[in-house]
């Protein structure tokens, strides 16, 4: 799986409900008050550079407050480096989001303002500052001549000092989400499991449990499948285990695949192109051996399939990645 923290990030952020309740819960009070939750909706996708799509995912969402449009801009940082630059980053990411918005909409003679936030999941604490003028040289002597802003900052980080609030599901997400990085995430298993049992629709207990069990697997080195497996079997009902089970073979099919190498891959697949070729070589001798077609024929065709051999040989040597197939 190329990136799981932006796959898991989406799959939880996008749903509405878990939308509303974590800006619900972690924006400030005095912003919270003041925005029409019932007119939350995703907007436009990425703004990230596609360099960055490993270390960063983004969602934009539309709100109002009393009938007028604002923008929410979240970004997720998923790796353990601390980035001082954010607030420029921030920046240039709220610029190409009124850039678009104004094309959208030609006619409007203002913008929406924008609330950006950070959300952090990494390893380290995010300790460097959330003010754009913090970045400057000397911001006393252009103070009027630069942006004024910051960015929220909501750290789930094991060292991070954010509680965990919100929907079952948003509950779920944050505390695997803050824990993944940690050797601890085995002991977290044994409180967050039970969560699955608040989930009422069935349906989608078992949707998110594919994703979470999916996250776990692919983003965690210090917590294997099986350790998942066997907490969850503790916690959720007689009639979803046999769905656990579904879900947890099919993790360690994926895991034979995982652990196969280049080297193998490439085996196999020369393999199976030399005993076609083979086979067609073994052919043409029986047909020239039956006087089917004149033996000068049968050398070119076995030239060809050679030559052809060599071509697909060279070509599967490039596609093949150079890491396993899913990682």
């Amino acid at each position: 799986m190329k990136n799981p923290h932006d796959k898991f990030f989406k799959e939880t952020l996008t749903r509405r409900e878990n939308a509303v309740s974590f800006f619900r819960e972690y924006l400030p009070p005095e912003t919270v008050s003041r925005l029409d939750w019932r007119t939350l909706k995703i907007a436009r996708g990425s703004f990230v550079d596609p360099g960055l799509r490993e270390r960063f995912s983004d969602i934009v969402y539309e709100i109002r407050a009393k009938g007028r449009l604002l923008l929410i801009y979240l970004l997720m940082e998923h790796q353990s480096t601390v980035d001082p630059w954010m607030p420029l980053r921030f920046l240039r990411y709220m610029t190409e989001l009124w850039e678009l918005w104004r094309k959208q909409n030609p006619k409007a003679d203002k913008l929406p303002g924008i609330i950006p936030v950070l959300f952090c999941h990494g390893e380290d604490e995010w300790d460097v500052s959330v003010h754009f003028r913090d970045i400057l040289e000397e911001p006393g002597l252009t103070g009027e001549f630069v942006p004024r802003f910051r960015y929220l900052l909501r750290d789930f980080s094991s060292s991070g000092d954010d509680e965990i609030r919100g929907t079952v599901m948003l509950r779920l997400f944050l505390t695997v989400m803050g824990k993944i990085f940690s050797p601890g995430l085995a002991e977290e298993l044994e409180r967050i499991m039970p969560l699955f049992a608040e989930l009422s629709e069935k349906k989608t207990v078992m949707q998110y449990l594919d994703t979470v069990l999916r996250y776990i697997y692919h983003a965690c080195d210090t917590v294997t499948p099986e350790d998942v497996e066997t907490k969850l079997l503790q916690a959720i009902d007689e009639d979803r285990k046999g769905v656990l089970m579904t879900i947890a073979e099919q993790l360690r099919a994926e895991g034979e695949i995982k652990g196969r190498t280049e080297g193998e891959i490439k085996g196999e697949i020369k393999g199976e192109i030399k005993g076609e070729i083979k086979g067609k070589i073994e052919l043409y001798q029986e047909l020239v051996g039956s006087g089917l077609i004149s033996r000068g024929m049968a050398e070119q065709k076995v030239a060809d399939l050679m030559r052809k051999l060599e071509e697909v040989t060279k070509a599967a040597d490039k596609k093949v990645p150079s890491k396993p197939l899913i990682h």
